[in-house]
Order: structure tokens, then sequence, then C-alpha cells
């Protein structure tokens, strides 16, 4: 009845969402002293929210987080109310031993009656907790996907059933999917002289040639594509180091996922469901790439959104355009490496001074934010030459190593092995890059 008269008359609905972000690294701290503190950390959070409510205004407590429909305020004014809140609460957070770790994300907005009736739809009551199904079986999160690897927790992932099958089968992609197939691309680390890592991309292949990512899409405008390809990704991420790991071996996984899939907090609250699925010891194999960073994206709201993602992987990538060698906009937003891709017409025969400068910029902006640099479609050894001694450290493209259907344990790779691999048989030209 309170939530009929705070949405009567009302065209849209007025919402602020709070969601803790990292409640299972808190489980994990607290032991058996869990379901006291849980229990502890919705009630006090309960009390700070309703202290600051109006008569007519209603909250949901859902999985991980709470929802307030405001009956009377809209825009700034709701914006400052939900503010208010998320500070009240972190102040409290950080005077507690036991909790001063959580962290919390909290927006304002007006959303409309269908989507609000989805956000609901989606919401889940938080006194069920959510298990995995059982050894080898899927868990199904708010937002996420159905086929999701359930994680053993408290077993050896060897033990947790047979591995997922590999999703080059039919069976195991969507026919609604533009892509092929998800692939992962081996990484080369310049500083450890192995291929320690795979980027996790879909792939499309078009007249015989690969398109990767975004650019498998026809319609490149699709929202509900783009987030179904970066769910997609980052599940198969998820299946391909489970693979690995299940046989005894390890590698590093890098999962790239598009700015605007994240930008909203219910959006991103979706796509972190996906991610808490991997117990904490074993995220320190994964690191998050965000693309397509917009030039103007606020500086307040991209430190709140890459340190929001902190609690999911090992390092924060971002990857930028060609050429972009100003960074000072991501100081302190936690970024650990700056990625950007080589143009196809700058990766064949002798490189030239412009493009050594490029990644000298790149490196040495990164450095004064204390990250590291990657390279992706290196595809010539003076180029990957070059760039090692401007002091890039990771690097794909057809000179590492051609895609593969799963990704294999870290292994040593030389650079004089990389100099002297045979060239890719291919046409590169036709190859529409990542």
């Amino acid at each position: 009845m309170k939530l009929k008269l705070a949405l009567a008359g009302r065209a849209n609905v007025e919402m602020g969402q709070l969601q803790f972000l990292n409640l299972e690294e808190v489980k994990q701290r607290a032991g058996s002293d869990w379901p006291h503190l849980r229990t502890k950390i919705y009630d006090v959070s309960a009390h700070f929210i309703e202290k600051r409510l109006d008569a007519d205004d209603v909250t949901f407590r859902c999985q991980g987080g709470f929802l307030i429909i405001f009956s009377v305020l809209t825009g700034d004014a709701a914006a400052e109310r939900v503010a208010e809140i998320t500070a009240e609460l972190s102040a409290f957070f950080l005077g507690d031993q036991a909790l001063e770790t959580l962290k919390l994300a909290a927006e304002s907005r007006s959303v409309s009656p269908e989507e609000f009736l989805e956000i609901i739809a989606q919401a889940q009551p938080q006194e069920a907790e959510i298990r995995p199904s059982g050894a080898g079986g899927t868990t199904r999160d708010p937002g996420g996907d159905p086929g999701r690897p359930a994680w053993a927790e408290d077993e050896p992932l060897a033990e947790t059933g047979p591995p997922p099958p590999r999703w080059t089968q039919s069976a195991a992609k969507p026919r609604s999917t533009p892509w092929d197939d998800i692939v992962f691309k081996p990484c080369w680390d310049a500083r450890t002289n192995a291929v320690s890592h795979h980027l996790c991309v879909a792939r499309r292949v078009i007249n015989g040639f690969p398109a990767y990512g975004r650019e498998t899409f026809t319609v490149l405008d699709s929202r509900p594509l783009n987030r179904l390809l970066d769910h997609s990704v980052a599940i198969a991420a998820q299946r391909g180091f489970q693979r690995v790991h299940a046989e005894g071996g390890s590698c590093g996984i890098i999962i790239p996922v598009h700015y605007d899939t994240i930008s909203s907090l219910s959006e991103r609250m979706s796509y972190f469901a996906i991610l808490q699925s991997v117990p904490v010891p074993i995220r320190r194999h994964f690191q998050l790439r965000i693309d397509g960073i917009p030039d103007g994206a606020p500086e307040a709201q991209m430190q709140e959104l890459f340190r929001s993602m902190m609690p999911f992987g090992s390092k924060i990538i971002a990857r930028l355009p060609y050429g972009v060698s100003k960074l000072r906009r991501f100081e302190g937003s936690g970024i650990g490496m700056f990625g950007t891709e080589i143009p196809h017409r700058l990766g064949d025969g002798e490189v030239s001074t412009a493009t050594v400068q490029a990644v000298l910029g790149l490196v040495t902006a990164a450095q004064d934010l204390r990250a590291e640099t990657f390279l992706t479609q290196i595809e010539n050894t003076s180029l990957l030459g070059a760039s090692v001694s401007a002091g890039v450290r990771l690097f794909s493209g057809d000179l590492i190593g051609p895609d593969q259907a799963v990704p294999t344990p870290a292994r040593p790779l030389e650079f004089n092995d990389i100099a002297h691999r045979p060239a890719p048989s291919y046409d590169a030209a036709n190859v529409v890059h990542i």
C-alpha cells in the first residue's frame, strides 16, 4: 500500500540504490561470526536508511543491499539524500573493526515504471543465502546467467566435477548471439619472459577472417547485445580458468568489459553478480579491462566505478585509443595498467619514430601514475622490440600466439623465440581487430 501511494501519479519512479560490494570477502574474514555480522550489517543499514526517509518513502531489502523509492524527492534532492545515507553508513563501517573493509556503492536515478518493475523482479531477499547447487552444477545469482560455472569454495577445483564443455561446440553458445565462439589470446609478459595471461574475447569469423568483441555485431548500438557480450565473456573466462586449474595448472585471465555495461549501478551489480561467484583467493588470477571509456566521463564517476571493481581482480586495466598519453584524469582511480591497440597500418615494416614516441608517451604517462602498459595487436618483431625497450610490459597479438579455445598454463617464452617464429599465414590486412 505504501508503494502504491509513493508511485501514485508519477510518470517515473525516483529511486535510490545502495549495494554492498564485497560481502563475500567480509564473510571469509568473519568466519563463524558471519551470521551475527551479517545481521548487524543489514540492521544497522536499515536504521540509517529509515532515519533519513520521509513518511511515505518505501525501502526494500534486496540481495546485497537496499532499494529506496522516494515519494516526494526528485533529481538532485534525491541524490543528496542518498549521499547523506551513504556517508553516514560509510563512517559507521569505518569505525567498526570487523566492518572497516566493507565497501558500499550508491546511486539515485529516475526510471520508467517498466524498468522499475524489472529491477524489483531481479531483486532477491537476502535471507536465503545463495549457494552452488552442487559439484559441477550451476548457480543463479540476480541478474546473472543460469549457465554460470559453480565454484566450490571449500574444495579443490579439481574435485568440483567434470570440466565444462569447450564453448567452440555449438551447444555451448546461444544461437541468438552474433559471435561464433569465445577465445583466449595469449599475452606475453616482457618482465618475466613468459606467456602469463590470456585475454578472453568473443570472436566471429567473417569471410574467413576473425572479428573480435563488439566488431562481431552488425548492430553496434544494441545495449542488450553489449551487455550479453560482456556477461558471456566473463562466464567463459571463469570456465577457462577452471579447466586449467582442474588440471593442476595456473594462468592469469584478462576479462574485458565495456564502460557502458557497468556505468549504472544496477547494471554494474548484475555484472558483479557473475564475478562474485569466484572465491576470493582465486580472484588474484583475474584482471579486469575496461573498454570504451568516454572522453567526457566524470572523474568522480570513474574513480567510484574503478574502485568498486577492485575486489574482483588483482588489477584494473584501462583500454585507451591509440595515441592517448594524457592520463591525469585517471589519477586516484586505482588503475594498475593502461592498454592500447596498435593500428594495423603501423604494424608492418620498420617502426616509425612517431610510433615509438606514441608508445613511449603512454609508458611515461602510465609510470607517472605508478601503472604499467599493455599493447594488443602486435604483429611484427621490430615493433615488439621497440615497445619492450620503451618499457611496455604486456603484449598480445598474432606475433605472440594464435587464438585458443581454452587457455593454457603459464609457460616460459623468450624474446628470441618470438622473433624467430614464422609470420601468420593469413592476410592480416583483412582482419577486423579488437
